[in-house]
C-alpha cells in the first residue's frame, strides 16, 4: 500500500512517514525544499517529489499535512486527483474548513476522514496518544474508516470520534483557549519588563509550574499558533467570553468588592465541581514531583551519580559536586561538567548499577572459601549480594576438601582497583561471622579486571 504524505518532510507529517515507514508501507513525501526533501529521502528511505498532483495520484492513502494556513489551498488542489477507492485525510488541528474542502473537490468513490494526532513530532509512538476523528456520516461506513480505526487501535492509540463542528469548539478551549492565555501571560510579564530567572527565586510551587508553561508554549512554533488562533471559527466567541470575565474580574478589584470576587471564584468551584479536587491532586503532584526531584540531588551531593539527558540520551557520569540555581555541577577525572537541571533526570540506583557494568571496568578478586557441606550457596549468595557485588564462580566437593566441607569459590567486583584489599578483608570478616573460613589464606589474590566494550 502506498501512502502519500504532502507536506511529509517536516513536523507531524515526517513523524507519520517515519512511522508508516516502519509499520511496512511504502511512503510518498511531497515538500518545497528540494535538499530537505532528498534529506528525508534518504534518511527515511521514502520517495520525494515537489508535485502534490503526482503524489495523489499513485496514493491508496493521501495525507494532507501542511501548516493549517495553506491547508484549505493545498487540499482544493490535491483532492480532485485522489484515484477512486483511495483514503483522503489531513491532520491539521481544525477540523471545518479541511473537511468541507475535502468533501467538496473528491471524486465519488473516495473516503474522507478529517484527523488531529493529538500530539507533536517528538512522540514516540501511538501507545496512549489521542488521536481525533471527524468523518461525516457518510463516511463511517466505508471500509476505511474501519481500517484506519482498527489499525489505530493496534498501535495503542485511543481513537475518538466526534464531529468537525464538536472538534473545533473543544479545541477552542483546548488549544485555543489556552495557548491564548498562557501567550497572554508571557507578554503581560514582558511589559512589566520581570526579570523570570530573578522572579524564580521567590516563586511559590505554583508560579514555578505557571512559568515552566508559559515557556513551553511560547517557545514553540509562533506560525502554528498563530494558526490555530486565526483559523478555528469558534475562536472568536471564546476570546471575547474570556476579555469580559477578565474585564468584570477587574472592576470588580477596582471596586473593591469582595464578595463578588469570593462569588465569582465560588461560582467557578461549583461549575467545576470534583474537578477543583482533582486538580489539586494533579498539581500536587507536579509540585511535588519537582521538590522530590530537587531533595534527591541534593542527598546526592558528594556520591557518584549518572545524569541522563532527557533529550539525547547522553549520559553524564561523576560525582556531583554541587548544585548551583538550576544547574547541576559534576565532577569527573579532575574536571567540572555543568548541566541544567531541566534537561536531566537522576538514574535510580538499580538503572545507575545496570549502566556502569555495561559502560565502566571492572575489577575483581576470586576468593576460595569452606562451609559446611549441608550449607546452601544460593541462599549465602543472596545474603552476600546485599553488600556486594559478588557471584559464584564454583562450588566444589572432593579431593583436598575435607570431609563435610565444601569450596565456594566467590568473585567480588569493584570499579576501583585500590578498593580490592579492603573490599576482602570486608568479605572475609562476613564470611567468618556466617560459619565460613577462607581456603587458601592470601595465595589466591588476584587484582584482575573486567572491560565491557561499550557499542
Amino acid at each position: 500500500m502506498i501512502v502519500s504524505i504532502i507536506g511529509g518532510t517536516d513536523g507531524l507529517g515526517k513523524w507519520f512517514a517515519r512511522f508508516l515507514k516502519s509499520r511496512g508501507f511504502d511512503i510518498v513525501v511531497t515538500g518545497r525544499d528540494v535538499n530537505k526533501g532528498k534529506n528525508v529521502e534518504k534518511e527515511l528511505g521514502v520517495m520525494f517529489t515537489t508535485d502534490n498532483i503526482e503524489a495523489a495520484k499513485k496514493g491508496d492513502v493521501v495525507v494532507v499535512a501542511v501548516p493549517i494556513n495553506v491547508t484549505e489551498r493545498v487540499i482544493r488542489e490535491v483532492a480532485p486527483h485522489v484515484r477512486e477507492g483511495s483514503l483522503l485525510m489531513d491532520i491539521t488541528s481544525i477540523k471545518e474548513i479541511p473537511a468541507k474542502a475535502m468533501e467538496e473537490c473528491v471524486k465519488e468513490g473516495v473516503c474522507v476522514i478529517p484527523t488531529h494526532p493529538m500530539f507533536g513530532p517528538s512522540t514516540p509512538s501511538l501507545k496512549r496518544q489521542v488521536v481525533i476523528l471527524t468523518p461525516s456520516e457518510k463516511y463511517m461506513s466505508n471500509p476505511w474508516f474501519r481500517k484506519v480505526k482498527e489499525f489505530l487501535e493496534r498501535e495503542g492509540a485511543r481513537v475518538v470520534i466526534m464531529t468537525p463542528k464538536e472538534h473545533d469548539r473543544i479545541m477552542g478551549i483546548i488549544q485555543g483557549l489556552t495557548h491564548y492565555a498562557y501567550i497572554s501571560l508571557g507578554t503581560t510579564l514582558k511589559e512589566l519588563n520581570v526579570n523570570i530567572k530573578e522572579s524564580r527565586k521567590y516563586a511559590s510551587p505554583i508560579y514555578e509550574l505557571m512559568i515552566n508553561i508559559i515557556g513551553r508554549i511560547i517557545g514553540q512554533n509562533p506560525y502554528l499558533y498563530a494558526d490555530i488562533q486565526m483559523y478555528n471559527p469558534q475562536i472568536e466567541h471564546i476570546h471575547e467570553t474570556f476579555i469580559k470575565e477578565c474585564i468584570k474580574i477587574k472592576d470588580i478589584v477596582a471596586k473593591k468588592d469582595r464578595e463578588s470576587f469570593v462569588n465569582i471564584m465560588k461560582e467557578a468551584a461549583k461549575h467545576f465541581g470534583s474537578e477543583t479536587i482533582r486538580g489539586m491532586r494533579y498539581s500536587n503532584k507536579a509540585v511535588g514531583a519537582i521538590i522530590e526531584e530537587m531533595e534527591k540531588l541534593e542527598r546526592s551531593i558528594g556520591k557518584e551519580v549518572a545524569l541522563k539527558h532527557i533529550y539525547t540520551g547522553h549520559i553524564h557520569y561523576g560525582t556531583l559536586k554541587d548544585i548551583v540555581d538550576d544547574t547541576v555541577v559534576l565532577s569527573k577525572n579532575g574536571r567540572e561538567i555543568r548541566v541544567n537541571i531541566a534537561n536531566i533526570s537522576l538514574m535510580e540506583e538499580k538503572e545507575l548499577e545496570e549502566w556502569k557494568r555495561e559502560n565502566l571496568k571492572r575489577y575483581f578478586n576470586d576468593i576460595s572459601v569452606l562451609f559446611k557441606e549441608n550449607v546452601d550457596e544460593k541462599i549465602i549468595l543472596k545474603l552476600l549480594r546485599g553488600m556486594f557485588d559478588v557471584d559464584i564462580l564454583d562450588v566444589y566437593q572432593g579431593e583436598g576438601i575435607e570431609r563435610g566441607f565444601k569450596s565456594i569459590t566467590f568473585r567480588i567486583y569493584s570499579y576501583k582497583r585500590e578498593e580490592l584489599p579492603k573490599l576482602k578483608e570486608r568479605f572475609l570478616e562476613v564470611i567468618k561471622n556466617i560459619g565460613g573460613r577462607e581456603r587458601y589464606g592470601d595465595k589466591n589474590l588476584q587484582c584482575k579486571e573486567v572491560v565491557r566494550e561499550h557499542n
